[in-house]
């Protein structure tokens, strides 16, 4: 048990060493307590409220730590280090419109660290600012050009600006440095498309010969090697190292697909006629255009298409429509979390009972400053299907364009993408066939329910005929069309999704019908859809 008293001789530093020994531990209990302790009997000790706002942030709660943090500004408001924190807390929180000035203030600071640039770095990337935040990192590699971190941020910012020879050389740096690091060779291989003259198929064979390789490092090479087989039309051989990094991800995982399925299903469930039949209107503001469906399914290149256009600003995967939401429900059960299997239950019935125009007002004003100042902007998070028919119902004027794929296609695309955090289901047959299949009955049901109000492409038909589908995407949003928008390769905008090299190069067909070069080994996953009625 954790006294509940302190000396007052008691070392100040050590107790807040001993809280982040307890974050570390993940003794968040004892760690808050603490937190709470320190603040009380040393409220003029900042680094106890950057200790505590730290403690917050990990707990999930970042308006609370951002309340902490100012405490810890207030004190010592010309401390870089705290300056960083209250950014960070800002972004969290959903506080965009007050992050920039704060940036801009950090960075006219002199004498920033090369870690202190780094971090700038991350936040500016954190709100699609990639040149602003490359320049920081160029200078955090000037100081310190063997620090891996500082590498590696470079060659993220290089990708995301379509700059492919930079970014190559910057993680042929790293991994020259560190031969076993796993993001730098994976990252390398999704730059381009390998050849026989130019690839690294030896170097990452070589590297999974090593035993030492951890079970993380193994996967990232396990699927760098699939892709660049793939690339040189080593079609079995692709196959089996891609299974092998799959089955090493999933068996890491705590994952039941059924927990995804059921959060759908129970979606239709609420969300029926007489949800949309209420008269209750929402916000109405008609900036928006959503671009939704599953990873892979082309949605990176819808969205290049429509930036090209004159008043069409790219704002990114922003997420804020979901965070919205969950706030309101969570103000209306008084619940703090959606964790458990009922709290779910509970928090999608709750969130049919919530002010929707006042919903689409909070998202309006939680996009800003990262809309552009066009007259539309693209908010392009994939799983925004889920709310597509809460979308409508806050923000009537808004534009939603959904991207359909080949289900074989968009499947394979998907188990192929070795994805950061998000998508547990794509790492086994089974699982996809069973997402792929509950996916398909919501967007099947949110055409049942609002009808016409969400433009559908199929994949296919815009790679095939990319000019007569853009002059109905164009004429669906209620732009004027402009050639500019079949030049979309040419933006030099940044791209920070795993089609980021893609959307550089010109249309192309050839990941339509790629499956079928593994017919025989996605056959389960085939026999999985077909039982379920899904057309193929």
């Amino acid at each position: 048990m954790m006294q509940n008293t302190m000396n007052p001789g008691t070392d100040k530093t050590q107790l807040i060493d001993q809280i982040y020994r307890l974050m570390e531990q993940r003794e968040f209990q004892n760690a808050g307590m603490l937190c709470e302790k320190v603040t009380a009997q040393f409220p003029g000790f900042a680094e106890g409220w950057v200790a505590a706002a730290e403690f917050f942030l990990r707990v999930s709660s970042p308006q609370r730590a951002l309340e902490l943090v100012q405490r810890a500004t207030s004190l010592e408001p010309k401390n870089t280090h705290w300056m960083l924190l209250h950014a960070r807390c800002l972004i969290d929180a959903g506080k965009t419109t007050d992050v920039l000035p704060l940036i801009s203030s950090i960075a006219a600071k002199h004498g920033l660290s090369p870690q202190q640039h780094n971090e700038l770095g991350m936040l500016l990337a954190r709100i699609d600012h990639h040149t602003e935040a490359q320049s920081h990192y160029r200078q955090a590699v000037s100081a310190r050009p063997d620090e891996i971190e500082f590498l590696f941020n470079l060659a993220t910012s290089q990708r995301f600006l379509g700059e492919v020879e930079a970014a190559e050389n910057t993680l042929d740096k790293i991994l020259s440095l560190n031969a076993k690091d796993h993001e730098a060779a994976a990252m390398r291989s999704s730059l381009r498309k390998q050849t026989t003259q130019s690839n690294h198929v030896d170097a990452l064979q070589r590297t999974l010969a090593d035993q030492s390789l951890n079970p993380a490092s193994r996967v990232s090479f396990c699927y760098a090697l699939a892709k660049e087989l793939e690339d040189l039309e080593v079609f079995p051989e692709s196959f089996k190292w891609l299974k092998r990094g799959a089955d090493l991800r999933r068996s890491g995982m705590r994952y039941q697909v059924r927990t995804d399925t059921d959060i759908i299903q129970q979606i239709m469930q609420v969300f029926r006629q007489p949800f949309f039949a209420d008269e209750a209107r929402g916000h109405t503001n008609e900036e928006p255009i959503f671009i939704i469906g599953l990873p892979r399914s082309g949605t990176t290149l819808v969205e290049r298409i429509l930036a090209s256009h004159s008043t069409v600003y790219a704002a990114g995967e922003l997420g804020v429509f979901g965070i919205e939401l969950t706030k309101l429900t969570r103000q209306k059960t008084g619940q703090n979390t959606a964790g458990k299997q009922g709290d779910r239950q509970q928090f999608i019935s709750t969130s049919a009972q919530i002010d929707y125009r006042r919903l689409g007002e909070n998202y309006i004003n939680g996009t800003r400053p990262l809309t552009g100042g066009s007259e539309h902007f693209i908010d392009k998070l994939p799983f925004n299907y889920l709310y597509a028919g809460l979308i409508h119902k806050a923000l009537p004027g808004a534009r939603i364009i959904s991207l359909r794929r080949h289900p074989m296609d968009s499947c394979y695309s998907m188990y192929k993408q070795l994805f950061r955090d998000a998508y547990p289901f794509s790492y086994t047959l089974p699982d996809l066939a069973d997402y792929y299949v509950a996916y398909d009955r919501l967007m099947a049901h949110w055409q049942r329910v609002i009808p016409g109000v969400i433009h559908t492409i199929q994949y296919e038909d815009l790679v095939r005929d990319t000019e007569a589908e853009t002059r109905r995407l164009l004429a669906y949003c209620g732009l004027n069309w402009e050639p500019r928008c079949l030049d979309f390769h040419r933006n030099t905008s940044a791209s920070t999704t795993a089609s980021a090299t893609q959307v550089r190069q010109k249309v192309y067909t050839t990941s339509v019908g790629k499956w079928q070069a593994y017919q025989t080994e996605l056959r389960p996953l085939r026999r999985k859809l077909e039982e379920a009625g899904i057309a193929l």
